[in-house]
């Protein structure tokens, strides 16, 4: 033999492992003897009990051996011209019994036959059924092949009509676990007329009827709903199969009829016929499943694709060699480099930095996550390089590498940023000591001309000395004139008034810290409960304001992270109704007793690197505004509370 007999079940034409053992069920139900054969390897794969009993021989006498260690005679095996010839079944003790044969195609294409064999004058072991078990082995054979998906729907409808008239039973239903109910999935009745229409939903006590196989007869009492319609239609009993394993059920296969279509097969065939049922009903579960769960991951996917690919930092997929496998438009635009052009070309060729860049490579192909800043420069394609902060997130599926991420942050509007601030500070720190310059410069000039007034008054007018006083003078008045020119240069330029949205600028301000929120794990929470909330100022010192003021919060929770609170509202007191309020809170350390009492004058400060001006600034331009700011601090914690005039005429 080719194949042993495992393996020549293993591709039988019928469904997998329980199609195979339904047949054997099925031909253990036939009185005569029975056994498959595979024509193509001359062996013998399996016989029914009958046959065992009648040759008394085991299954090592003739199973896998060739047809003539069963027949004795030289037997014609072709289902055309071997059907309903005559043949000597072998006996192990006795002489070879004369049979009939009788020839059935199982699967034409494999070769797979069922041989059964009529006997005249032998005891039968079993007593013979009432139904034509070979017609309904061929008429049950087809509904044990292998389907696929989109065909187990249609042959769950087809095998439920294929089973009432295989069962000849009045009534074939079918329902499905439904959470804690049974749904109807599909009703045959084998008369329209019948009278019967089966419940949509099986009740608790139905669900009973699950926990094994049962037989119940119309003169018994009618305890569930089904039952009760049983009786109404004049049948006479009831059959119901438990769909699934002990462990997992799927549904109840239910049939009913009239006594006379009742046997002593009916059993063992509504089983039969339910677990094939149950198998279809459960891929067909399986396969809504899936179906749905694809979905869901198709919907997930497409949320990451899109979240991905609206990122301000650049995203670069690579595969475990380190080759790029995806690249979103922020990385296209960092590096200069379109998608097309970057994938599977090695990371080290798109990605050019410093050297601290490749140690970064080899730790993520070891399963190690790093994040490289500092004086890590990156190169643009046109050859230009910029500072950049790159971290590398190695994904890892069972112990091995699946991929590794990589985030790439451009860090030079950042750093122009922080450039721009630091040069404003240091603008209003020159103001500062231009204006106290000038103040302290004045006092003396003054003190010299009045000394030179008195000088002349002494003189003759005559007097060489004169003109000497004159030119003290002239310089005196020079160096006035100077002071009030260092003093107006000090004074905050013309603010532009117009109306400002507050919660445009604020939703604008908290996109741009949003990146650096989620570093410093410090969660924010942003709330207008007014509508059009304008007020009137100038945009770019409003927004100067609130930056500072959220940096200091920042700044205050940079540590183990914390919450960042902005809210805008009116008012509490009735005073205020013409301001709009904004709230700004955070979870930090608070502020010093020894600070907080001289927080809003220049170069006072609680930061080492801190230059004191932020909130002297602040304070400068909200009472230009004609506003008002208030804070409350206090361990864990700091509130600022700003108010800004609202625009005539507005309205919540």
């Amino acid at each position: 033999m080719t194949q042993n007999i495992p393996e020549i079940l293993t591709n039988f034409d019928l469904t997998r492992a329980e199609g195979i053992q339904s047949i054997l069920t099925l031909i253990n139900l036939i009185p005569e003897p029975v056994f498959i054969y595979d024509r193509t390897d001359d062996a013998i794969l399996s016989a029914n009990n009958t046959l065992f009993l009648i040759s008394a021989m085991e299954e090592t006498d003739f199973i896998g051996e060739n047809i003539q260690s069963l027949l004795a005679d030289k037997t014609d095996t072709d289902p055309i011209t071997g059907h309903g010839k005559s043949g000597l079944l072998r006996h192990k003790k006795l002489s070879p019994i004369p049979v009939n044969i009788r020839i059935f195609s199982l699967s034409h294409e494999k070769g797979l036959f069922l041989f059964l064999l009529k006997t005249e004058n032998v005891k039968q072991p079993i007593k013979p059924s009432t139904s034509n078990q070979i017609d309904l082995l061929e008429r049950l054979t087809p509904l044990f092949k292998q389907y696929n998906s989109q065909e187990i729907s249609n042959r769950l409808t087809m095998s439920l009509e294929k089973a009432a008239d295989i069962l000849e039973m009045e009534i074939v239903c079918l329902y499905q676990i439904s959470g804690n109910n049974l749904k109807l999935v599909q009703y045959v009745p084998s008369d329209p007329e019948i009278g019967f229409l089966p419940p949509d939903t099986l009740t608790k006590q139905d669900l009973e009827e699950l926990e094994k196989i049962t037989f119940w007869k119309s003169d018994r009492p009618a305890f569930t709903e089904f039952q009760r319609g049983i009786v109404k239609a004049n049948l006479d009993y009831l059959i119901s199969v438990p769909l699934g394993t002990e462990d997992s059920k799927v549904g109840i296969f239910l049939v009913a009829g009239l006594n006379k279509q009742y046997s002593k097969t009916s059993h063992a065939l509504t089983e039969l016929i339910g677990s094939y049922i149950g198998g279809l009903l459960d891929s067909q579960i399986s396969i809504q499943n899936l179906q749905n769960l694809g979905k869901k991951v198709r919907q997930v996917v497409k949320i990451q694709n899109e979240i991905v690919t609206n990122l301000e930092e650049g995203v670069m997929i690579l595969t475990p060699d380190l080759r790029i496998a995806e690249i979103n438009p922020a990385a296209e635009s960092i590096l200069g480099y379109a998608n097309i052009e970057a994938l599977r070309q090695p990371a080290s060729t798109i990605l050019i930095g410093s050297d601290s860049l490749g140690a970064a490579f080899t730790s993520a192909k070891q399963g190690i996550p790093s994040l490289t800043s500092g004086d890590l420069t990156l190169h643009h394609r046109n050859g230009n390089s910029f500072p950049a902060q790159v971290m590398m997130s190695p994904v890892i599926s069972r112990d091995k590498l699946f991929a590794i991420i990589i985030l790439i942050r451009d860090m030079s509007h950042e750093q122009q940023s922080q450039a721009a601030k630091k040069q404003l500070e240091q603008r209003a720190i020159l103001g500062e000591v231009m204006a106290i310059f000038a103040h302290e410069v004045r006092n003396p000039i003054n003190a010299i001309m009045l000394a030179i007034q008195v000088m002349e008054g002494n003189l003759s007018p005559d007097d060489e000395n004169l003109k000497w006083i004159d030119n003290i003078r002239d310089d005196c008045n020079k160096l006035m004139y100077l002071m009030e020119s260092v003093l107006s240069f000090a004074k905050p330029l013309e603010y532009k008034m117009s109306g400002i949205d507050l919660d445009y600028l604020l939703r604008q301000i908290l996109d741009r810290w949003h990146p650096r929120l989620l570093r410093l794990n410090i969660s924010s929470y942003y709330e207008s409960e007014i509508k059009t909330p304008i007020v009137y100022g100038d945009y770019r010192a409003l927004e100067q304001v609130f930056t500072n003021l959220i940096s200091n919060s920042i700044n205050a929770m940079s540590g183990e992270g914390g919450s960042l609170g902005v809210k805008i509202s009116n008012p509490e007191q009735e005073d205020d109704q013409k301001f709009i309020q904004v709230t700004i809170t955070d979870s930090g350390h608070g502020i010093p007793d020894e600070i907080k009492a001289h927080m809003f004058e220049p170069f006072v400060t609680g930061r080492s690197h801190g230059t004191g001006l932020g909130l002297a600034i602040t304070q400068r331009i909200i009472n230009a505004h004609k506003g008002k700011i208030e804070v409350e601090s206090f361990t864990g914690g700091t509130i600022f509370k700003i108010f800004i005039n609202k625009t005539k005429g507005h309205s919540q």
